[in-house]
């Protein structure tokens, strides 16, 4: 049901004015049923070709509408089009657009707009949903191609399919509002002092929502909602030596009290000298992202990849007679 007060939306431009209304809600206060199309559109002043009097007569895209969204009746099946970059319905001379109508839509033959304002979200209109948005369309009727009958109705996303970005590019824009960054890395020995070979040495990233995640971000445009979720699923730590080790956990922290035990989860020990007296270590991190859109979609990006890197120093342990 929709009331009077958020559907009755008037439009006046140069040579026209139009009123979209409810009529059964105006007739008894009641409301007037969105699927039944029970509800008008009043334009005034409107000349287009094939108005009675313009000398053009021909067929026009059926009026009404239905719950479905589409308009109901008239000759939606008989090719007329909007064209990429065209100014005229295919056939008919009509424009394209109607300012403060809405633009021609093929499948209802109806001029459709995006309301604004839009009703409140308790109007049933909404049936119940809280995205997406309400859309007027303003119908042409047989004979008539002034837009002379109308419906509001609730859309996830544009129904003129010009929705702008998939939910996949929405993915892809929320991804680049992240920040995503290589580890952040903590080792045992630290930079700076000198490790032994043979020695187990810790290796760990801490743990933030840029350098371990989780971190969420949504984006959105046309009624589409899309939140995309990254997290690292592993990190490849190159030790310098032509070794390498995967770690899908962050890795444990160092403490003094563990000794000379090997990390329980993430390290390597040195066979050898480096020559020069340092290793370079490189951290890789993998990130995954998936997706899901308000729209019942979901997905995965491809993997990004961060890297970070540090020095050991390694030495042999010296023993003095």
């Amino acid at each position: 049901m929709l009331t009077r007060r958020s559907v009755a939306v008037v439009s006046a431009v140069a040579g026209m004015i139009c009123l979209l209304l409810p009529a059964q809600a105006w007739a008894d206060g009641g409301g007037s049923d969105v699927h039944s199309c029970n509800s008008t559109w009043i334009c005034a002043g409107v000349d287009l070709p094939g108005q009675p009097g313009s000398g053009q007569g021909g067929k026009t895209p059926g009026g009404g509408g239905s719950g479905g969204g589409g308009g109901g009746g008239g000759d939606q099946g008989d090719g007329k089009t909007c064209a990429t970059g065209a100014t005229q319905v295919s056939g008919t001379g009509w424009p394209c657009s109607l300012p403060g109508v809405g633009t021609f839509n093929e499948s209802s033959g109806c001029y459709v707009r995006k309301l604004d304002p839009q009703p409140p979200k308790s109007d049933p209109v909404w049936e119940g949903h809280t995205t997406g948005a309400v859309y007027g369309f303003a119908c042409l009727a047989q004979g008539n191609p002034t837009p002379t009958a109308g419906y509001a109705r609730w859309y996830e996303t544009d129904p003129l399919g010009q929705q702008g970005p998939t939910a996949a590019e929405l993915a892809q824009r929320a991804l680049s509002m992240m920040r995503l960054d290589g580890a952040k890395v903590g080792s045992a020995p630290p930079a700076g002092t000198k490790g032994l070979v043979g020695m187990p040495v810790w290796l760990w990233t801490e743990q933030t929502p840029t350098t371990w995640g989780p971190q969420s971000t949504t984006a959105a445009a046309g009624g589409l909602s899309v939140t995309a979720t990254a997290h690292v699923t592993s990190i490849t730590w190159s030790t310098g030596d032509g070794s390498s080790v995967t770690c899908t956990k962050p890795g444990t922290p160092y403490e003094q009290s563990f000794g000379k035990r090997e990390s329980p989860d993430c390290g390597h020990t040195y066979s050898k000298v480096p020559d020069g007296g340092t290793y370079k270590i490189t951290a890789t991190s993998t990130w995954a992202i998936e997706w899901k859109a308000t729209n019942g979609e979901t997905g995965t990006l491809p993997d990004e990849i961060r890297t970070a890197g540090t020095t050991l120093s390694i030495g042999e342990l010296q023993v003095v007679n």
